[in-house]
């Protein structure tokens, strides 16, 4: 296989023609003989799996071909070319692969025929793609490394994390912050006695609270919230089950709450929420120590990309002058101010 053509055909993979194999494949539980290049092959790595015929490297400017002229590629060759393209590629892909992988060689030996690998664009191609794949292959290398997680930095975490990796079990309850009302959508008194029914809502979301706070049944309190907002449904259950602190609601710092205790009336979105903690549960090291491992390469790639980000901030300088974005034309004349809105334009409060 000509050597000179390869920087032909890398753009030309790395680019439109590679993109059809670019997407990921389906998470599917493929076969033992669709498993891409962990399959079994009986063709040692010597073999020819590709044969071109009348495809050669010709010198620039000349249309000779030799009576013998082909390219062949061998199975090590092409096992090779995949590994650097796409290592997990199915099976089922190599045939299609191999197509667009001929394609580019045919291009490239008549861009080479032209003198086009001479070309000052041509080196300036080359010289980003070099650019493009060293950076790759440094994030393969620091996500490599911070895979890279050891026991006893698992035993570490765990301990100076514990509180994090309890499982935390609570209740709540949903008071909406306006009364369902009947009337036309839009009418006027409807939507005034809608906003002003918001007062009434929030009294008795304390109201519930203090009947939380006495030991009262939440699945009941959150039917008679239902109930008194004029809400035609069923209330819908209120427990929540040994969570993880990341997974419990943050508006109300349910994760501090002590096991009994019940927090303030939170006023979010478009209710008023009430949470009471059931339970609390120190979760086993070797129960959790999958979830350990991946915070810890979470936390390390983090470390990682805030050094590059904060090198290259205080490392480059660009010239603002250059890179200023010009304000769109306006109709105004130089210096001239917008002149405010008026009050029946102004947009409304949110």
């Amino acid at each position: 296989m000509a050597s000179s053509r390869i920087g032909f055909v890398c753009l030309l993979l790395l680019g439109s023609m590679f993109g059809q194999t670019a997407a990921p494949a389906p998470q599917l539980k493929a076969r033992p003989a669709e498993s891409g290049l962990s399959a079994t092959s009986n063709l040692p790595p010597e073999a020819p799996v590709i044969t071109v015929q009348g495809l050669c490297e010709k010198p620039a400017g000349s249309s000779a071909t030799p009576a013998d002229c082909k390219t062949v590629i061998t199975r090590a060759e092409f096992e090779k070319l995949v590994t650097a393209i796409q290592p997990n590629m199915p099976k089922n892909q190599f045939k299609p692969f191999a197509g667009r992988y001929v394609m580019a060689l045919i291009v490239a030996e008549k861009a080479h025929e032209q003198g086009l690998d001479q070309s000052p664009q041509f080196q300036e191609l080359m010289a980003i793609s070099r650019l493009q794949n060293l950076a790759r292959l440094e994030s393969e290398q620091l996500q490599r490394q911070a895979a890279q997680v050891s026991d006893s930095e698992i035993e570490d975490f765990y301990h100076q994390h514990r509180p994090d990796f309890r499982a935390i079990s609570y209740d709540r309850i949903y008071v909406p912050k306006q009364k369902q009302l009947t009337g036309n959508v839009g009418d006027p008194e409807v939507e005034k006695k809608r906003q002003a029914s918001e007062a009434e809502m929030k009294d008795e979301a304390d109201k519930l609270r203090a009947r939380a706070a006495a030991g009262e049944d939440f699945g009941k309190l959150q039917q008679d919230a239902y109930d008194f907002a004029g809400v035609k449904a069923k209330a819908p259950n209120t427990h929540v089950n040994g969570v993880s602190k990341v997974a419990t609601p943050t508006e109300a710092a349910v994760s501090d709450l002590k096991k009994g205790e019940v927090s303030p009336v939170v006023s979010s979105g478009q209710g008023f929420t009430i949470y009471k903690v059931d339970d609390i549960q120190d979760r086993q090291l070797a129960d959790i120590r999958g979830d350990i491992a991946a915070r810890i390469r979470e936390e390390k790639m983090k470390a990682v990309s805030e050094q590059l980000q904060k090198s290259q901030s205080d490392n480059t300088t660009f010239d603002d002058s250059y890179f200023a974005v010009h304000a769109p034309p306006t109709l105004r004349n130089p210096g001239e101010v917008p002149s405010a809105p008026s009050p029946s334009s102004a947009p409304a409060p949110r």
